[in-house]
């Protein structure tokens, strides 16, 4: 049961306040999967939506290799279809339409050789929230100094 993180989305955890965290699977094409172990994928501006009861990601980008396959149409910009349990998507539902939650990819990993989402329910987060937390953080790294200092 490894889990390698390999591609993680830095803006989300700026720009939302991720509440519930949820691991999906990938339906991918053999060239995509290729494409990913080569790390050529972004997902930085990609989302997800529900369409008819089921999960996509959506504006992903996966480049194409060019020894990768010559005899099929490849899109790299394509809907990918996410597994989740009907449990899952239903909770989901149920997340956005009442509360006014966005879904987000936060990280791309791999877990026993198969490629695994990790998507949040995320809220947006103000101006004034974004600086909050900025200063937050600052004030985490400086303390941690006076405290490495102190204990010389």
């Amino acid at each position: 049961m490894k889990k390698k993180i390999f591609l993680f989305n830095k803006k989300v955890y700026y720009n939302f306040n991720i509440i519930k965290t949820i691991n999906a699977g990938l339906i991918l094409k053999g060239w995509e999967i290729k494409s990913i172990r080569k790390n050529n994928i972004n997902i930085l501006n990609s989302y997800i939506s529900i369409i008819k009861n089921n999960v996509y990601l959506i504006n992903s980008n996966i480049k194409f290799l060019n020894n990768s396959t010559k005899n099929e149409i490849c899109k790299e910009n394509r809907k990918i279809k996410l597994l989740l349990k009907k449990k899952e998507i239903l909770y989901l539902i149920s997340k956005i339409y009442s509360k006014r939650i966005t879904i987000v990819p936060i990280c791309l990993f791999w877990k026993n050789f198969l490629c695994k989402i990790k998507i949040g329910l995320a809220k947006g987060k103000k101006m004034s929230d974004k600086r909050s937390s900025k200063k937050e953080k600052e004030w985490n790294i400086e303390k941690m100094r006076f405290i490495k200092k102190s204990l010389r």
